[in-house]
């Protein structure tokens, strides 16, 4: 074999290998068991509080650190708990003093996985539970004071993507959803005219590590 042939041979060999699909890696967890996950979101409120405190006024928008636990009944279903924890600051509770805002959120999640064993899985949820404020505040007399709200998470949807980067990690963005209100104030229960229903829009990345 001349030299011209041999050489014709071999790229089209090397072309043809370059060219053919590789085989993937198995990337989908391992079936039934727990995973833990941890989430940042940045959380916009829309509604009232209670009667005509808007939610933008009192606790303002929030950075939310989450952590969750879930059990995956197979590889594409789970339910698990979460709790999370916002951090705000309410701009028009205070006159000079940097005032600020918690918001404690904690309940239940159920999730379905649309392709586990992909790279790229979407995903999406729902879930439920309880949320409470805590509103530090200014008067005119410069006097230092808080204030809870108590209510519920009356109900919540997410949806995401994982990027899964082996079968144990997967990390990639999301976006939530939620309803709640707020009943009562300390001892102090909220009239059912001054009750009301807002919301909480909260983009966000998640990072979950299946055991």
């Amino acid at each position: 074999m001349t030299a011209r042939p041999f050489l014709s041979s071999l790229m089209v060999s090397l072309f043809l290998l370059w060219a053919a699909p590789v085989e993937a890696q198995p990337l989908e967890p391992k079936g039934a068991g727990f995973a833990l996950g941890f989430r940042a979101a940045y959380g916009i409120p829309l509604g009232n509080a209670v009667g005509n405190v808007k939610m933008t006024d009192v606790i303002g928008e929030t950075v939310s650190p989450q952590v969750e636990l879930a059990y995956f009944f197979n590889s594409r279903l789970s339910l698990g708990v979460y709790f999370q924890l916002g951090f705000g600051r309410s701009p028009d509770a205070c006159f000079e003093a940097l005032c600020g805002s918690n918001v404690r959120r904690y309940g239940i999640d159920l999730d379905y996985h649309f392709q586990p064993g992909a790279f790229v899985s979407p995903w999406i949820g729902v879930g439920l539970g309880f949320e409470n404020a805590t509103v530090q505040f200014e008067d005119e007399a410069a006097a230092l004071g808080s204030l809870p709200y108590e209510g519920f998470d009356l109900g919540h949807a997410h949806v995401g993507v994982d990027l899964r980067i082996n079968r144990t990690m997967a990390v990639g963005p999301y976006l939530s959803a939620s309803l709640g209100q707020y009943r009562r104030s300390g001892s102090h229960d909220f009239s059912s005219d001054g009750r009301r229903v807002h919301a909480w829009i909260q983009p966000g990345v998640r990072m979950q590590l299946h055991f």
